[in-house]
């Protein structure tokens, strides 16, 4: 008796990890969807409550006491208070960055600003993104300041994505295709992506999956250094102030 207990025990730790945390089966749906649970805690009104994120964005859930069904979103209390703000500032992780500049300079980018410039900032970029265009304005009077601007040229939104941002890369004057493209948004660019030759078709879908691996799910997103050193992402347009105060702020 005691040689098939042994091995049942020798085969548990064979297992992978996941198998040995399970979440809920209402949870682990979401889970197998693409959501990252990254911590859980007792929340208010005997819920569960678990914070993580989906591709790249914070989220906040909370399973019911019949372990059955889950909410997605929002709590607030009776005085209107957001509880799910506090508890993604309290539970929610952040995102382990050391990395990432490296890895953002390794990329398939095209720059502008000054090539002597004293301070450097990332945004992933589709060519048919609306918001991305508008960055781009915003940025324009930045520049002038010694700021280099790096165009990570990612292919994500339409099927032909991948080959607007390839003719970007493999362009003689990649600024001035950038351009091109946006000055033709948001009317579609017929160009198929079976004839991009494979070498740029590769440099694209190698930025694509460093901005899934860095948690970014939109474009654009932007990554940029604070005056200690640290690296900070904003998902999404950034705010004026945002620009102003953080992102472009002058070199020192």
């Amino acid at each position: 008796m005691l040689r098939p207990i042994l091995k049942a025990i020798s085969l548990l730790f064979l297992l992978p990890p996941i198998a040995l945390a399970e979440y809920p089966d209402a949870v682990q749906v979401l889970v197998d969807d693409g959501l990252k649970v990254e911590a859980s805690f007792e929340a208010p009104g005997g819920l569960t409550g678990f914070v993580g994120r989906r591709n790249g964005h914070p989220v906040s859930l909370y399973l019911m006491p019949d372990g059955e069904h889950i909410v997605i979103g929002k709590m607030v209390d009776g005085f209107g208070q957001d509880l799910s703000a506090e508890h993604l500032r309290n539970w929610l992780p952040k995102p382990d960055l050391s990395g990432a500049w490296q890895e953002l300079a390794d990329a398939a980018w095209v720059a502008e600003g000054p090539k002597d410039a004293k301070r450097i900032v990332y945004v992933f970029s589709d060519p048919n993104c609306g918001y991305c265009v508008v960055f781009r304005e915003k940025a324009q009077p930045f520049l002038e300041r010694g700021i280099e601007l790096r165009h990570i040229m990612v292919g994500i939104i339409q099927p032909s994505s991948l080959a607007k941002a390839a003719s970007v890369l493999g362009a003689k004057d990649p600024v001035k295709k950038l351009e091109f493209h946006d000055s033709q948004f948001p009317r579609d660019w017929l160009e198929s992506e079976e004839n991009v030759p494979q070498f740029l078709r590769e440099l694209v879908q190698g930025n694509n999956r460093l901005m899934e691996s860095l948690s970014v799910g939109a474009t654009p997103s932007v990554f940029y250094k604070d005056q200690d050193g640290e690296i900070h992402k904003i998902i999404g347009l950034p705010d004026d102030a945002a620009l102003s105060e953080a992102v472009f702020r002058n070199p020192e």
